[in-house]
């Protein structure tokens, strides 16, 4: 049985040292073939270590064919030997196949060629297909990542996302920096349209117009910002970030679209306080009460909202809460709301409650009234 084993053993060795000499000379390896993996394989199957280690050999070796390296690593995850097992993981740990060196020092020699237009257009596309791949890894590394303990995973999707986060406002920080020493002539053109791309996210469009803030005092950019403000049909999003984002200019143009910005943000604000008052109905949850009891005391809000606003407090149903409408009829200047008052105060069951607070109320009033018409005079 011994003898057999032997020579079983020999006989494997025998046939990996063939598949081996048919694709190495001397220490210089050859293009092996698929069928050379295929050989190598079921050498394996039939005992020869050897022939693994050649398996492993071809998957390390960068002058192998693409397909063949893939062909040598799947026969190697069929053994589920140890030293596949450590060959894999060696490699797949340091990213080797990304080839990270060859590809800088590829990229510093093209770069010298940026005056050529198929340098410069290399370049650009390398930016594209470098982030694919990587994005093509980190998909297949995390749909892997499903037989890994619970434990182990979070706190390596925790690193994983702060690392991806501070990638992420590196490469903000590096296209920035690229972006400003870049001619304006050149620049500030394509970020204007890129701040106006309604098909673009707002993100992006957000970072156009971060970008242009540094050229705020451009007259291009003003001109921008100033037909930005004025769109009635820009998103709010993007209208915000403009007004923030020229804070600083004290620029004429700029100054008035704030300004009518200001008007239609207030005109389209009061149109929905009005909508929310209508809609409150005989809703008399508590915590509305201090909202009404603010809009209808104050002056800069409209005379239809402060009606609307009084009468929804006698939902409430609780003459306690007349109490808190009660200061206006001190103040003249509100005492056209008397009736709207008055009308809440029956609703509420507090009229005769309230009626001696009322009529020095008035008085009040019309002490500061005529105070105030002595003042004038």
């Amino acid at each position: 049985m011994l003898i057999a084993l032997t020579s079983l053993s020999s006989t494997g060795c025998s046939q990996a040292k063939n598949l081996i000499n048919r694709f190495k000379k001397k220490g210089d390896v050859e293009t092996a073939s698929p069928q050379t993996v295929e050989e190598l394989r079921v050498s394996y199957i039939e005992g020869d270590m050897g022939a693994l280690e050649e398996l492993i050999a071809i998957y390390q070796d960068e002058e192998q064919q693409l397909d063949v390296r893939k062909s040598a690593v799947r026969a190697m995850a069929e053994t589920q030997h140890p030293l596949a097992l450590d060959a894999l993981a060696e490699y797949v740990k340091k990213a080797e196949a990304l080839n990270i060196e060859l590809m800088v020092t590829s990229v510093g020699v093209l770069s010298q060629f940026q005056d050529d237009p198929v340098a410069s257009g290399a370049l650009m596309e390398s930016i594209f297909a470098v982030d694919d791949k990587l994005r093509q890894i980190q998909a297949a590394t995390f749909k892997s990542l499903k037989n890994v303990k619970p434990e182990n995973k979070v706190l390596a999707l925790i690193d994983i996302y702060e690392r991806s986060r501070a990638a992420f406002y590196s490469t903000a920080t590096m296209v920035s920096n690229t972006l400003s020493s870049m001619d304006e002539d050149e620049v500030i053109p394509v970020l204007i349209f890129l701040a106006k791309d309604e098909t673009l996210d707002v993100k992006a469009r957000n970072r156009a117009l971060e970008i242009l803030a540094a050229r705020k005092n451009d007259a291009r950019v003003v001109e921008m910002f100033v037909e930005m403000l004025t769109d009635p049909s820009m998103e709010a999003q993007i209208r915000d970030f403009a007004i923030h984002t020229m804070k600083e200019v004290k620029e004429e143009r700029l100054i008035l679209a704030l300004l009518d910005t200001y008007s239609q943000g207030q005109a389209s604000y009061y149109s929905l306080l009005s909508t929310l008052l209508d809609a409150l109905g005989n809703f008399n949850d508590p915590v509305v009460k201090p909202t009404l009891v603010e809009i209808a005391m104050q002056d800069n809000m409209p005379r239809s909202l402060r009606i609307k606003a009084i009468l929804n407090l006698g939902n409430f149903k609780n003459p306690e809460t007349f109490k808190l409408i009660l200061p206006m009829l001190k103040d003249p200047e509100s005492y056209e709301y008397y009736p709207y008052i008055i009308e809440l105060a029956h609703s509420l069951d507090a009229y005769d409650t309230y009626k001696t607070e009322i009529r020095d109320a008035g008085l009040i009033a019309q002490e500061k009234a005529l105070e105030a018409a002595k003042l004038e005079k």
